[in-house]
């Protein structure tokens, strides 16, 4: 019986210890962790050889200086040739550490990628095969050059990637910042054949600015969305979260917080060649600014402010649809979406020709319904 325990025992130590082994391991110091990476087209001046298309820049953290230092918390690395992958072996063949993309947290695209249907479709697809990359980084866009983001120097952070990305993640609360993740990029070019609205990232000194947002038709850019654009469409896409509105009620700049917000669309009718789309907003918050010493514990009064609320949302949704339909001529509302979900049959009928029967036979009504909760604290 001894001799059998401890047979087991030493059994179950040569287990222990073969789980234990770290067959592959990389010491943590030999690691290059990028946090964010830059796309642009590689400029005449750049050029190693005529091939070269990219620039890509990656920013790294400097440990030591991140715990104390008054140097830079982070490092920026640049690469220039004529794919993704010969852009990452190019690092590891000028760098003696091995880059490490688990944490890489945003990826911006320059404006002239953003222009060049090939070049955007060749790094897309490089991103998206590539293994070690994630598609739950977040993606922007960039007037100008995408590296001129890891000029900026934060103001109130040490990192810059884990700033920017906080920043994206306010999209809980702020209906202006669109909120896009790499594999939602894709997924949208892919269903849209090659249409997207991508936040807009704007680089200042100290800080940066996600600044409305860049629309694409057909892989490439043909305009941008404002801030109040870039809110308006979230709200007609359903992806409005907390927000603000303001309207100006008896001369009195009142402020309108919404805590849910939801868009939802019928089809009341197909007419004369037309189809009718009904988009139905629902939104709940509270009045989160009036002015001291007005009464609005009044149900008329109420009413009132909720329907100017209701009014604006509205107009500044029909605004935009419009320009979609007229300006833009690429339907990134939803009504596709819609059509080709709870109306397939219909939609089998205008595919061919959606874009033509988007801007001509689409007609859209928006109609808000807005319901103050609260007032806030008051006397």
């Amino acid at each position: 019986m001894k001799a059998i325990n401890c047979l087991r025992a030493v059994a179950a130590m040569l287990c222990v210890m073969l789980l234990a082994g770290c067959w592959d391991k990389i010491e943590i110091e030999d690691r290059l962790f990028v946090l964010s990476i830059g796309i642009d087209s590689a400029e005449e001046a750049e050029h190693q050889i005529s091939e070269d298309k990219y620039t890509l820049s990656f920013v790294s953290p400097v440990v030591d200086q991140i715990k104390e230092g008054p140097g830079p918390a982070f490092r920026t690395y640049k690469t220039v040739n004529r794919s993704v992958i010969m852009s990452l072996s190019q690092l590891l063949e000028r760098f003696s550490k091995k880059q490490f993309f688990g944490h890489t947290r945003n990826i911006f695209f320059g404006e002239d990628i953003m222009k060049d249907e090939k070049l955007l479709k060749e790094i897309l697809d490089g991103i998206s095969r590539y293994h070690e990359f994630h598609n739950s980084m977040y993606a922007y866009i960039v007037p100008g050059r995408a590296e001129e983001v890891f000029k900026v120097k934060p103001m109130y952070d040490k990192l810059l990637a884990p700033y920017i990305a906080g920043i994206i993640e306010n999209s809980d609360y702020t209906s202006k910042v669109i909120k896009l993740t790499f594999s939602d990029m894709i997924i949208m070019l892919e269903n849209q054949k090659g249409g997207l609205v991508i936040p807009k990232l704007v680089p200042e000194k100290e800080e940066v600015k996600i600044n409305g947002a860049g629309v694409l038709k057909d892989y490439k850019l043909i305009g941008y969305l404002d801030d109040q654009e870039a809110a308006v469409y979230n709200w007609l896409t359903n992806k409005a979260k907390g927000g603000t509105i303001e309207v100006v009620y008896n001369d009195i700049s009142t402020v309108f917080r919404h805590y849910t917000f939801i868009r939802k669309i019928e089809m009341p009718k197909m007419e004369g060649g037309k189809i009718y789309l009904n988009y139905n907003i629902e939104a709940e918050g509270s009045i989160e600014e009036y002015m001291m010493g007005k009464e609005i514990l009044d149900n008329v009064l109420l009413n009132k402010i909720s329907r100017e609320v209701e009014k604006k949302i509205e107009d500044e949704s029909e605004k935009l649809i419009k320009k979609f339909r007229q300006e833009f001529k690429v339907d990134l509302i939803g009504a596709k979406d819609y059509l080709s979900k709870y109306q397939p049959k219909l939609y089998k009928t205008i595919e061919n020709d959606y874009e033509k029967f988007f801007t001509d036979n689409i007609v859209i009504k928006v109609t808000a319904k807005v319901n103050i909760r609260r007032v806030g604290l008051i006397k």
